[in-house]
């Protein structure tokens, strides 16, 4: 589903990325972990084209998102990436649209649903999340939970392939970061290829198929649940887990 090969980045001076390899299968969830700075989230917004990449390349199901460095026309681009939907961590809800509109606006435009597939849609996933009742508030009546639920909501109107999460509750007290995890766990049966960076390191154990650890722009380890937090080869890595 995944597929990144010697991928570069940098910001001036600060060589974010220095040649990150990995390869996610079909409806694994993968969670990414490690120290801030070490490139987790510019990886993930680079497998979505919200970050360019300076060198090394991108497939996405088999399609060259980025290739030696180089990028296909814009139109291209967006197809490659039309699988995928990310959640964020501060939730970038449109403050002045309703919760309904929040959720319809990208599936009317983009897959020409009529406006009762779309509200219809809208509303199951809305119950799913356990916000049936919500469909008409304003995101500024919602809490920093159930912002973000609705977030991840909204990525599942476009029925993607791939979702990726960038820190999802680290702007959440952990009380509603609770209810978020729940949601998250729950969609851990629906198929779909999940790639979470987050700071919680249990939800990373309990529901990750591997988990990977990122240092330094590179990723510094990659193995299961087990390998990573029961028994972990890597100084870098024991260092981390150790601090938490």
């Amino acid at each position: 589903m995944i597929k990144t090969t010697a991928l570069k980045k940098s910001f001036g001076d600060n060589h974010v990325l220095r040649g990150v390899d990995l390869h996610i299968r079909r409806g694994e969830i993968v969670a990414i972990i490690g120290p801030s700075g070490s490139g987790k989230s510019t990886f993930l917004r680079s497998l979505i084209g919200l970050e360019r990449i300076d060198d090394g390349s991108i497939f996405i199901q088999d399609q060259a998102l980025a290739e030696n460095g180089r990028y296909p026309n814009e139109r291209t681009c967006r197809r490659v990436c039309a699988g995928m939907g990310m959640v964020f961590q501060h939730f970038n809800l449109f403050p002045h649209m309703s919760v309904r509109n929040n959720l319809t606006a990208a599936p009317l435009a983009a897959k020409k649903l009529t406006v009762e597939e779309a509200e219809r849609k809208c509303a199951d996933l809305l119950a799913r999340v356990g916000l049936g009742d919500k469909i008409d508030a304003m995101p500024s009546s919602l809490s920093g939970g159930q912002k973000q639920r609705v977030a991840i909501a909204r990525a599942l109107m476009m029925d993607p392939d791939i979702l990726l999460f960038d820190e999802p509750t680290s702007a959440l007290d952990p009380e509603l970061t609770g209810e978020v995890l729940a949601v998250m766990k729950d969609l851990t049966d629906t198929g779909i290829t999940m790639v979470i960076v987050t700071h919680e390191m249990g939800f990373a154990r309990e529901v990750a198929d591997r988990v990977i650890f990122m240092d330094g722009g590179v990723v510094a380890v990659d193995g299961s649940p087990e390998e990573v937090f029961t028994n972990p080869g890597n100084d870098r890595l024991r260092s981390f887990l150790g601090a938490l």
